[in-house]
């Protein structure tokens, strides 16, 4: 007789979602892997969202609904709601390929030292049209020093191993509003490994209500914050600057020879500000960043692929 494989949680916020919700849910309750409970905290919807996800038959469905209390608190109540061994992120506007949970566990099951594991994803428009793809070259652990170029990771990809982790450790921090999940992934890669699957197994949606440029460089200043209090044991304002500078990169910020010279000065640092951080990785990094720097590989902007999209 085979054991009854674990349950999943999947985390499920919702807030005026009426136009998504219901595809959102179906490709949870679609999964090839059935023991899983999904809970949808309803955040004080003003539009049909919760009627539509009254009306989808499942048992498995536990529904929340309260008063509007924002992203974070939702998040944190989901967390705290859970009862899996395994708990997935899921937004209420995405699409989860029908074996992600299924394969994410068998993950788990072979590595059992990985805390927190994410996957290949595709970008569509409000319409399920294909955008482009973003997905590893490979299978692979993410090193810490990454987090110094940007985030590498898609926050509703996200599966917790609950055998390594505790709910306390899930907490996300309301004082990092708009980046609450780099500022999480930044304090878990001290404690726990974080792993990033090859395969393209979820479909996030970019649309009007997503794409937005009113909080980003509120939001790149805090997920410096993040970097500087999770992955900096040294505490330097000169430091600070720097990773600054070079945070802010991926948005063609600083000069070619000063980004260069900051880039070598912190090198040499490197074992100094994080003993876990990579100088091999941070090279890597640092060379895509000057290669940009010199026009030899343009970075083509997510808005752009977007407006091009929608023209055809």
């Amino acid at each position: 007789m085979n054991p009854t494989p674990p349950l999943i949680s999947i985390v499920i916020p919702v807030y005026n979602a009426e136009r998504f919700i219901e595809k959102a849910i179906e490709s949870i309750c679609n999964q090839s892997y059935k023991n899983i409970e999904i809970i949808v905290i309803d955040d004080g919807s003003i539009d049909e969202s919760l009627q539509i996800i009254k009306s989808i038959r499942d048992d498995r469905i536990r529904i929340i609904s309260r008063e509007n209390r924002g992203l974070i608190a939702s998040l944190n109540e989901g967390i705290n709601l859970s009862r899996g061994s395994y708990i997935a992120r899921m937004d209420a506007d995405d699409i989860s390929s029908p074996i992600r949970i299924e394969q994410q566990v068998k993950y788990f099951e072979h590595h059992i030292d990985c805390g927190v594991l994410f996957t290949g994803l595709e970008y569509i428009d409000e319409n399920g049209n294909i955008i482009r793809k973003k997905v590893s070259d490979k299978t692979r652990e993410i090193e810490p020093v990454e987090f110094l170029f940007g985030c590498p990771l898609c926050h509703p990809t996200a599966m917790f191993n609950m055998n390594k982790l505790t709910k306390d450790d899930l907490i996300y921090d309301p004082k990092f509003d708009k980046v609450e999940d780099f500022e999480l992934w930044t304090r878990l890669s001290k404690t726990t490994g974080i792993s990033l699957l090859n395969e393209v197994l979820f479909q996030y949606r970019i649309h009007s209500e997503s794409i937005t440029s009113k909080n980003r460089k509120n939001q790149r200043e805090s997920a410096v914050e993040a970097i500087y209090k999770n992955l900096c044991d040294v505490k330097n304002k000169k430091i600070k600057n720097k990773l600054r500078l070079i945070y802010n990169n991926h948005q063609d910020q600083g000069g070619i020879f000063k980004t260069g010279w900051v880039l070598i000065l912190l090198f040499f640092k490197l074992k100094g500000i994080n003993i876990k951080f990579s100088r091999f990785v941070y090279a890597q990094k640092s060379y895509g960043i000057l290669k940009r720097k010199l026009k030899l590989s343009p970075v083509k902007s997510l808005r752009s692929d977007l407006n091009s999209s929608s023209s055809k």
